[in-house]
């Protein structure tokens, strides 16, 4: 017996109509009275009497509609009871960061999880902004961290707000523009720059270093998607790179770099989002909770 159309009766029953019925239901009124037919014809009797506005349950009818209705709770809670043991069980918690110049902006966080619940285990994956949001909505990460604005034109997701990343632009100790004052847009384009992104606020931001000159301004920068390169580049060269504010506050920075004199970066809002449908599983409000102790920004 099909328990998807013993809710069409049990529903029928409650709303005293069949066109009520399908109403509720979101279906046609001829998918909700073919149910109907199928039960009372696998049963052999009339569940209900059929009168010109409504109907109403037959004495036998009634007996059946109690005790489909107690399967059909039954039902429910045999499926509610499953779902929650898995997402008790369950420990993999699959994470997405973009773009993926952040992916060191999460490590305190993950560190932070491994190290206080080792029975769980992240797999940590970088991604583009746009491709990041992609695969949050398909289901391929179960949390995303990244810029808030990205994510919030999707209906589908829960996003919780991590604070404001600050970033600046850096160089080495001994380079031209390190002890200048009040630098300038015009003193930086001399420069080579590596941005950390081929697609992110940071790159529309330091296109605009070299949009007088003309031409593609992509094409005049160095794009590299991993810090450590880009710091040994920075500390080899006359070239200029982008760091968060957290990281040019730490003895390993100040050692090697220095902040040039020029307020280039807008704060950008950073966020996780999860997506609305699916209820997060234990695994997942850990980290949620852990990124919110240790914020991308903070």
């Amino acid at each position: 017996m099909n328990a998807a159309k013993l809710k069409h009766l049990i529903l029928i029953d409650r709303s005293g109509s069949i066109t009520a019925a399908a109403r509720a239901l979101g279906l046609t009124q001829s998918t909700v009275s073919r149910s109907l037919a199928d039960i009372e014809r696998e049963i052999g009797f009339a569940v209900f009497d059929r009168r010109a506005r409504d109907v109403i349950a037959t004495e036998r009818g009634r007996a059946f509609l109690a005790r489909a209705a107690r399967i059909v709770s039954d039902l429910e809670q045999l499926s509610e009871d499953a779902r929650q043991s898995r997402l008790a069980e369950e420990t993999l918690i699959r994470v997405g960061v973009s773009p993926a110049s952040m992916q060191g902006l999460v490590n305190k966080a993950v560190k932070q999880l491994v190290l206080r619940r080792p029975e769980l285990r992240v797999h940590l994956e970088a991604t583009s902004v746009g491709g990041g949001v992609k695969a949050l909505a398909r289901g391929d990460f179960d949390i995303l961290v990244g810029p808030e604005a990205a994510m919030r034109d999707e209906d589908d997701f829960a996003i919780e707000a991590l604070g404001e990343l600050r970033t600046h632009l850096f160089a080495r100790k001994q380079h031209p523009l390190a002890r200048k004052e009040h630098v300038k847009k015009a003193d930086i384009s001399g420069f080579p720059v590596v941005a950390p992104d081929r697609m992110s606020w940071h790159t529309d931001q330091l296109r605009t270093l070299f949009s007088a000159p003309g031409g593609d301004a992509a094409r005049r920068m160095h794009v590299i998607e991993y810090f450590p390169l880009i710091a040994d580049i920075v500390a080899a060269s006359d070239a200029v790179g982008v760091v968060s504010a957290e990281y040019a506050r730490t003895k390993t920075f100040q050692k090697r770099f220095a902040l040039l004199d020029i307020d280039y970066f807008a704060p950008l809002k950073v966020a996780f989002a999860v997506r609305k449908r699916w209820m997060p599983t234990i695994a997942v409000r850990v980290f949620q909770a852990t990124l919110k102790e240790f914020p991308p920004a903070a």
